[in-house]
């Protein structure tokens, strides 16, 4: 039997921390705006073979319809064993990944930053894009995995250090196989906590217990 008002008091709590997460790291972009070729610089001298060929394949983990496809199955699993709150969790969680996933295509294209493999060719300059590799900010990867890791951690707050642990590593792959700035990935992961969080609030008739 779950208790509403412990419940609410729970997502309350996440969404508190999850703000006072994101004014954190907002506080550091400039810092890591600043350090990103520092930061690139010293994974690319120090890459080990293994470990980068192991990032390739975990990098899926945020892709948005596997994403998907797990916010899937645990609203199977939540129907089949009726568990009102698994339920929840999931149809917010598709609900953060669709929104997620077309504010970062937005972004990404209004933004046009070029990636780092374009970087590499002189080629620095941003502003508005369709073209390949001008989309390097935010990291779609990392935006879908907080986005998730916040609707999950709102609900289930007792496994939040798995979320958020599941979505740094996938943010961290998405800077280790070059295929973003750092930077690119926190702000991917800022804007990820704030879609999950609002997501998590939603109140929607046909998920009423």
């Amino acid at each position: 039997m779950i208790n509403p008002i412990s419940d609410s008091a729970d997502r309350l709590w996440m969404n508190r921390k999850g703000l006072i997460w994101t004014a954190i790291i907002i506080a550091l972009l400039p810092v890591i705006f600043l350090e990103d070729n520092l930061i690139r610089t010293l994974l690319k001298e120090h890459r080990i073979h293994v470990l980068f060929k192991l990032m390739h394949f975990l990098t899926w983990l945020g892709v948005g319809w596997v994403l998907a496809a797990v916010a899937a199955i645990l609203l199977g699993i939540g129907y089949l064993r009726q568990y009102s709150k698994l339920i929840k969790a999931a149809v917010l969680s598709l609900i953060a990944l669709a929104i997620s996933g077309l504010a970062v295509q937005m972004i990404k294209h209004l933004i046009g930053r070029p990636r780092p493999r374009l970087v590499e060719q002189g080629i620095v300059s941003w502003g508005p894009s369709l073209q390949s590799g001008h989309d390097s900010l935010p990291s779609g990867h990392a935006l879908s995995s907080f986005a998730m890791a916040a609707v999950l951690s709102s609900f289930y707050p007792t496994g939040q250090w798995v979320w958020y642990s599941l979505a740094v590593l996938v943010a961290f792959t998405r800077i280790y196989i070059d295929a973003h700035f750092a930077s690119d990935v926190f702000v991917g992961a800022v804007l990820g906590v704030l879609i999950g969080i609002w997501a998590s609030g939603l109140k929607l008739g046909f998920l009423k217990s």
